[in-house]
């Protein structure tokens, strides 16, 4: 089946790369592309939709031979179109060829017109984006949180770049206060977390607990992940700040430490964040990477999304 996803605002190379990723774990292709839309194939949209967070919305598109559409009886819909240039609508043109009655309001179907200067397409939408959907409430009350805690959507999203899949293994070896090992565990992902700070160590075991995820987070440093076994991915947002120190070390000479680490881990994915391009500079020195996207944070930060792949 082919579909289009749409990418949210200022998130497009993010977008692009969290559904390839999820394309790879559960089957699929991506077709080609353009500045608003990605196209992909697959068998498993639903596998899919559960899990996404950085689309829009994705739509089945319509082959023009299924049109006329004769609706179950009872059975309402709702036309969206989207347009771009000086093209004319065409809602009244393809409302006549849908048997039902419209609802505008709470309609049983929704369809979607892409109405471009080069392309029109017509899907039905299969998957809208709610931040009520994808973030748990339970983050609202959760036991400890942190200034620099990284964002549920933003772990999500890396989760879903690096391909990993229930029956995967995780981890992540600056856990913090266990956002990723949460998302991870609501994915239905095993995921192992590691951190220094005896602090953070147990108030990320008491958020684990509160979102009543399996597992837990292990005191220790970085390199302790190299002793785990069948590990599908790392995922992790390591120390940023300019006072982050660990081990009493500088914060490059942290960052060297954890990219040795990481080449000497072979055949694992790791999908992390880079607060500075000298950093990005440092890591060319140590593995293949891309950068999926360089995301602002706010004035003084900008958190710099990569994914390195096995070697």
């Amino acid at each position: 089946m082919q579909f289009v996803s749409e990418f949210p605002k200022n998130y497009r190379e993010f977008s692009i790369w969290e559904l390839k990723g999820l394309l790879e774990a559960y089957g699929g292709i991506a077709t080609g592309e353009n500045e608003d839309l990605l196209f992909f194939e697959t068998d498993k949209p639903l596998d899919i939709i559960k899990r996404i967070a950085f689309s829009k919305r994705i739509s089945r598109i319509i082959d023009k031979k299924e049109f006329p559409i004769k609706l179950q009886e009872n059975c309402t819909y709702a036309i969206k179109e989207i347009r771009r240039g000086n093209k004319v609508s065409m809602i009244n043109e393809i409302a006549k060829k849908i048997m039902g009655k419209v609802n505008l309001n709470n309609p049983d179907r929704k369809f979607i017109i892409y109405n471009n200067e080069n392309f029109d397409l017509i899907g039905e939408i299969i998957y809208e984006r709610s931040f009520i959907n994808i973030i748990d409430q339970k983050y609202k009350n959760r036991p400890m949180n942190h200034p620099s805690s990284i964002s549920p959507l933003l772990a999500r999203g890396m989760i879903n770049i690096s391909g990993a899949k229930e029956g995967n293994i995780i981890v992540d070896p600056f856990a913090g206060t266990g956002t990723i090992l949460i998302e991870a565990g609501r994915m239905g992902i095993e995921a192992i977390g590691i951190d220094k700070n005896n602090k953070m160590v147990e108030g990320g075991n008491k958020n684990m607990a509160h979102f009543s995820i399996k597992g837990k987070i292990i005191q220790g440093d970085f390199s302790q992940m190299m002793n785990l076994n069948s590990i599908y991915a790392i995922i992790t947002d390591p120390p940023y700040g300019r006072g982050s120190k660990i081990f009493s070390e500088s914060r490059k000479t942290l960052y060297k430490n954890f990219f040795t680490v990481l080449a000497g881990m072979k055949g694992i994915v790791a999908v992390f964040c880079l607060p500075s391009e000298d950093l990005l500079d440092e890591l060319r020195n140590y593995q293949n990477f891309i950068i999926i996207q360089r995301l602002r944070v706010h004035s003084s930060l900008t958190r710099i999304v990569v994914k390195t792949f096995p070697s």
